[in-house]
């Protein structure tokens, strides 16, 4: 049993790894210190001694009851507790302390008084109040009880109705942990009291909570040189605990009974933490199905604009239909592609290349125009969808810069699509060698004009399929005629294909990575599934 409960604190560790605050990690985190503070220690020794703990509320008079216990003033009593308090104990002098205690004396949050009169085997503990303002008592308090033997509750005639309470003997009976009730501040009406008590019974049973022994203080019994209860008005509660010092068998009970609760109780809360897990991890595939779905319609947009041409400013195909002599090669079109050579040749006879080198850049200029802005409206449009749902608006406000693209994207894409163009025109070139046609392009940069030229067939085609494709268009013909007079159709085919997938590689992949700053901001990690998977594994097994 121990190997598996290291086995669950080890689970609960990563569960609070993943957690992205501390509302997250709350449920492993107490569980995690009930296993380590409490089961380990007492599957490890059953005899130690008993950590009795005092709960209440603010004013409810536990540490006077806490006081007249020790038989000494331990602790501070009022009705308005202070912000700030740690737990107080009481134990004989050279008596082994529970590990927890021990672990909570040395973070500074417990204090341990030790009495050689102290009732022996026990350890008496005032818990900061379970209601107080101080979100770090309250806290406290719910270790403390993960970590008790025995709970004395403590209430008041005015107060056992109220809502507070009753949560925490909710996990008080969940937990298993025996409880004691201790009702102070009772009226000295003797049917009076019987009343309150039969009442404060009744709910017990009607909340699920029977067969825990209910006492009474009376009102105004004190005892100020221990500044608490008198020792007539505690000696039911006094007498429950000399009852566990005195008899070894009814102690030892205590601890089992308490021990197999604490053990019958795990499986559901594990359980609990793993559907927690699992709808987190559904929230987490459900964020990133809305990003991967807009930079999915981004995607297609650019490819849909490359294929249309809309990517390109009207002037840049004007001027590349110029530079190629458009109307020229047009009117040789239909004598065949054996008499082409000839006006190539004149073509490129007296044009600048600088005049191909400023359509090229405009070119891809427009084209990395063009992912920057489909890129921030996909940024957009997922950031506006995940302030919409819990998790994601967590993510959006913590990373403001979801709502548009990457700013170095552009930078980004620009290198690469200079890296691909002249890759391009690497290959053009070694294609041309191949071909005394383009000996005399070689020496304008045929580089450049073969890239122009495929980024112009690009736009108007989509790609090179035959001497066939954009027939209706000019333009396109010019240029799927003119590279096929250079380089032969095939080898034209294959090379613009081959651009085009490199080109779409390039888009994916910067759009991917633009993409993965939502995954990378998401306080849920992608282990979550897993780990939810594990957890409830293990709660079957302790549940078999």
């Amino acid at each position: 049993m121990q190997d598996l409960l290291r086995d669950i604190v080890t689970l609960l560790e990563r569960r609070s790894e993943l957690a992205s605050d501390v509302i997250m990690s709350a449920d492993s985190d107490r569980l995690k210190g009930h296993i380590q503070d409490f089961l380990l220690p007492r599957f490890d020794d059953l005899d130690a001694p008993l950590m009795v703990v005092l709960l209440g509320s603010t004013g409810s008079g536990k540490s006077s009851l806490f006081n007249a216990l020790a038989g000494a003033e331990l602790s501070e009593v009022g009705v308005l507790r202070p912000t700030t308090r740690t737990a107080v104990a009481v134990a004989p002098t050279g008596q082994p302390l529970p590990d927890a205690l021990v672990s909570m004396r040395d973070e500074g949050l417990a204090t341990v008084v030790e009495k050689p009169d102290s009732r022996r085997h026990l350890v008496v503990v005032d818990a900061p109040d379970f209601d107080s303002i101080e979100a770090d008592n309250r806290a406290l308090a719910r270790r403390l009880l993960e970590a008790a033997d025995l709970v004395v509750f403590v209430t008041t005639d005015t107060r056992y109705a109220d809502e507070v309470p009753w949560h925490l003997m909710n996990r008080v009976q969940a937990r298993g942990v025996p409880l004691l009730n201790v009702i102070n501040r009772l009226p000295a009406d003797l049917n009076d009291r019987n009343a309150v008590i039969d009442d404060y019974r009744r709910m017990l049973i009607e909340g699920g909570i029977s067969n825990q022994e209910v006492v009474g203080v009376g009102l105004g019994e004190l005892d100020s040189a221990v500044n608490g209860l008198s020792q007539r008005a505690v000696v039911t509660v006094a007498r429950a605990l000399d009852r566990l010092v005195e008899d070894d068998s009814a102690r030892r009970s205590v601890v089992e009974a308490s021990l197999e609760a604490a053990v019958a109780d795990l499986p559901g809360q594990l359980d609990r933490i793993g559907r927690e897990l699992e709808v987190e991890a559904s929230a987490r595939a459900q964020l990133l199905e809305l990003v991967d779905r807009n930079y999915r319609v981004g995607r297609d947009d650019i490819a849909a604009q490359i294929d249309k041409g809309t990517f390109l400013r009207s002037e840049v195909l004007r001027e590349w239909q110029d530079f190629v002599g458009a109307s020229k090669v047009a009117r040789v079109v239909s004598e065949g592609v054996g008499k082409i050579a000839a006006t190539i040749r004149s073509l490129f006879q007296n044009e600048p290349a600088v005049t191909a080198g400023e359509v090229r850049e405009a070119a891809l200029s427009d084209l990395t125009e063009l992912v920057v802005s489909e890129a921030n409206q996909a940024a957009a449009s997922s950031a506006a969808a995940w302030t919409r749902r819990p998790h994601g608006q967590e993510a959006v406000e913590s990373h403001a810069d979801l709502w548009s693209a990457s700013p170095d994207l552009g930078g980004r894409f620009e290198d690469r699509l200079e890296s691909w163009a002249s890759k391009i025109g690497s290959e053009i070139m070694q294609l041309g060698e191949k071909r005394a046609d383009v000996a005399r392009a070689a020496s304008l940069g045929v580089n450049v004009v073969g890239t122009g030229a495929i980024v112009a067939v690009f736009a108007h085609t989509g790609g090179l399929t035959g001497a066939e494709a954009g027939i209706a268009a000019a333009t396109a013909v010019v240029n799927q005629t003119l590279l096929n007079a250079i380089f032969g159709e095939a080898n034209v085919a294959k090379f613009v294909d081959e651009a085009r997938q490199r080109l779409d590689l390039i888009l994916d992949e910067e759009l991917s990575q633009d993409a993965s700053r939502f995954e990378a901001a998401l306080p849920i990690a992608d282990e979550t599934e897993e780990l939810a998977l594990e957890i409830k594994n293990i709660a079957r097994r302790l549940a078999e």
